[in-house]
């Protein structure tokens, strides 16, 4: 009984506090919860009024772009996770073989992450001329980032018996990659690297609507020159198209998991 009452007792602090932060932080942006409640029913009619009801006449141009993030998506990916293997290699303790290399490159990897791409987008805005190469690249950098850094916690948990084995009998570096890092960690290879394709693709629409390119190009139109009707129709198939592309690749990762 004791251990439920403390149990109870940590719950009920954890809410007071959340509650007590929440308070402090809505008064501190001057946020007022009594407003946003009597106004929520005139913010829905203004919805509706606004987008609804859809426009599909862009239809054919939308599913197009949306085509072109796709496969911007899925191509930065691919260049993320070549990158990123590599890099991974570098930072594994499992593989590793040079410390000042694997601290440069953890560096590198640890800063492409942890730069959203909105900021690289408008960085690199001032670099290279907006369209699709500028939309490729931002997302190729955020995958690079993320999957070294899952790239290599996958490879540190290979099994260091199997690699102590290949050293006794004199296999090279890369056969021991090949031979024993690869086959142990090559479906979290892959279930990770379908998962930065769907993020790509949940992020295409901002990076696309400040580097250009694909559907994201088309929403900033539509929001600049206030065809809210079409840029609801082109919000929904950005949700359609993640919401297919994750039950693929939630098939393919059981597949391959199994």
């Amino acid at each position: 009984m004791s251990y439920f009452r403390e149990k109870r007792m940590r719950t009920v602090f954890f809410l007071v506090i959340g509650f007590f932060l929440t308070l402090v932080g809505s008064q501190r942006i001057q946020f007022d919860w009594v407003l946003m409640i009597t106004h929520f029913p005139a913010a829905i009619g203004r919805f509706i009024q606004l987008y609804l009801p859809p426009d599909f006449s862009e239809m054919g141009r939308m599913i197009q772009e949306m085509g072109v993030t796709i496969l911007i998506s899925l191509a930065a990916a691919a260049t993320g996770m070549i990158l990123a293997f590599f890099a991974a290699l570098a930072i594994s303790a499992r593989t590793s073989k040079n410390k000042s290399i694997a601290l440069i490159v953890r560096m590198l990897a640890s800063l492409t992450r942890n730069i959203p791409e909105g900021v690289w987008a408008i960085v690199l805005l001032m670099c290279f001329w907006y369209g699709e190469f500028l939309a490729y690249l931002v997302m190729s950098i955020i995958s690079f980032g993320f999957l070294a850094r899952v790239y290599a916690d996958a490879m540190d948990e290979t099994n260091m018996e199997c690699i102590e084995a290949l050293e006794a009998t004199g296999a090279s570096y890369w056969q021991i990659v090949i031979s024993a890092v690869i086959p142990e960690t090559m479906p979290a290879l892959i279930s990770w690297s379908l998962y930065a394709a769907e993020n790509n693709i949940r992020s295409s629409t901002i990076i696309g609507m400040l580097a250009g390119g694909g559907i994201g190009y088309l929403i900033g139109n539509y929001r600049h020159f206030r065809q809210f009707q079409s840029l609801f129709v082109a919000i929904a198939l950005v949700v359609a198209a993640v919401l297919v592309f994750d039950q693929i690749s939630t098939q393919i990762r059981r597949r391959i998991l199994q």
